[in-house]
């Protein structure tokens, strides 16, 4: 591993890869077993708020299927922008195990909410859908942080892309924000409608305008 790491070092020094994220891509190949191929059909996709008795499904969702095939991802468990996001000094050095840990503990005490989406008897979309207060790098600093609700980011897994889940899970999040008298749901979508899935895990522009959102370049607004 030290091996590769030099190596990485060395053609890709732009990425400050460390030892821990080397770690962790190597042993996601072997966590990685969900399919990676679209699906042309899928069942009737429900949507509905996580709770902490479908733990076992949401860590299943993320130790399988969410990153299949994207091993240089999943060792987030939806926990980057928790940390800090970008802002992050510690997150090159967070294991995935730490992070699976620390999200399935958000989740039983409520820190960390969201949308969950189900078809064909699994897990096969999330939306973290959490207060403003959770998000350090948004946080404006006023009352507001705790009645916005954040929909940071959005995970569909592979085979079932390109099927709506995004949109049902969207719809599902202002449904669940208006239900906690919540004042206002923001997004930060990338307004590249050519990005990849895996960029596009903020949400495309066009989603949250189809949802009725203002949007302006990097951020979306929906008072309620």
């Amino acid at each position: 591993m030290p091996v590769v790491k030099a190596h990485f070092d060395d053609a890709h020094s732009e990425l400050g890869l460390t030892m821990v994220s080397v770690r962790n891509y190597f042993e996601a190949l072997d966590r990685l077993t969900g399919p990676t191929e679209r699906l042309t059909e899928i069942g009737p996709v429900e949507t509905m708020p996580v709770t902490a008795d479908q733990l076992n499904d949401f860590v299943a969702f993320f130790d399988h299927d969410a990153f299949a095939g994207l091993p240089e991802w999943a060792s987030c468990y939806c926990m980057f922008h928790h940390v800090g996001g970008h802002t992050s000094d510690e997150w090159g050095e967070r294991t995935w195990q730490q992070n699976r840990e620390e999200i399935a503990e958000r989740i039983r005490t409520g820190r960390t909410t969201g949308i969950v989406a189900y078809a064909d008897g699994k897990i096969v979309g999330w939306c973290n859908a959490s207060l403003r207060s959770e998000f350090p790098e948004h946080l404006a600093g006023s009352a507001e942080d705790e009645h916005v609700l954040v929909t940071r980011c959005f995970q569909t897994a592979p085979p079932y892309r390109g099927h709506g889940v995004a949109g049902k899970l969207l719809d599902a999040a202002v449904a669940y924000a208006r239900e906690r008298g919540c004042v206002a749901v923001e997004g930060y979508p990338n307004p590249d409608p050519e990005a990849s899935a895996p960029a596009a895990y903020p949400g495309p522009a066009a989603l949250y305008r189809s949802a009725g959102f203002d949007v302006e370049d990097r951020h979306a607004w929906l008072r309620l």
